[in-house]
């Protein structure tokens, strides 16, 4: 018997995955949560059936497992605080990798983690919890991801890259072999990151590794 999973928002994020949960075989998605607004919409025959109000229901009726289908959103912790209200209330955040994705025998990835459609996770790699890696990303051997962090469409990681938890690495982009980028931090799509980044910088330049903006200030 299929367990029920209730997927966190009905945008982009949230819809790409279906295709890879429905492969599972494991889960049955119940619905949507969003906001009051959109209760009853329907993509692809499920519907929005709540919102966080109703997620203490839906729990105590039998469905146990849920998705974190929101993005990044410009900002980690938006799902940093969904999660511990979900934990909070019991719920398992499986991770949801999609069949077309490649993962080596030996990389490792954490609760309520998404890999999306073809990307890659090579040799060695740990990818930590609630984190999303989109669609064609590669992550080489030997990277290390945080939590809460969002890699992606068609970026690259190159070997041993440890981007530290709740930072956004753009569409596009490279990050050399060896670098940390650190937590709170935001790579610009395009960008090629060949030395270190702090935490909380945004790095947006496509041709150097100048960082133009500390969001500290300064």
């Amino acid at each position: 018997m299929k367990k029920k999973i209730v997927l966190l928002g009905s945008g982009g994020h949230a819809r790409s995955a279906i295709d890879a949960i429905e492969a599972s075989d494991i889960y049955e998605i119940a619905g949507f949560i969003d906001c009051e607004e959109k209760k009853n919409a329907v993509y692809r025959g499920y519907k929005v059936i709540g919102d966080d109000r109703d997620l203490q229901s839906l729990y105590d009726s039998g469905i146990h497992h849920a998705f974190m289908g929101i993005g990044y959103l410009g900002r980690g912790e938006i799902r940093g605080r969904l999660y511990r209200k979900l934990k909070k209330i019991g719920f398992e955040m499986p991770a949801v990798v999609d069949p077309t994705a490649v993962l080596a025998k030996d990389a490792r990835v954490g609760e309520g983690t998404f890999i999306g459609k073809t990307a890659v996770i090579n040799s060695g790699a740990f990818i930590g919890k609630m984190t999303v890696i989109n669609t064609a990303a590669v992550v080489e051997h030997d990277c290390r991801i945080g939590d809460f962090c969002h890699i992606s469409v068609n970026s690259t990681l190159c070997g041993g890259v440890f981007v530290e938890d709740r930072s956004f690495v753009g569409a596009g982009a490279v990050i050399i072999q060896g670098i940390t980028v650190g937590e709170n931090s935001v790579i610009g799509a395009g960008s090629i990151v060949a030395k270190n980044v702090g935490s909380s910088v945004r790095f947006r330049n496509r041709i150097t590794s100048e960082i133009i903006h500390n969001i500290g200030g300064g």
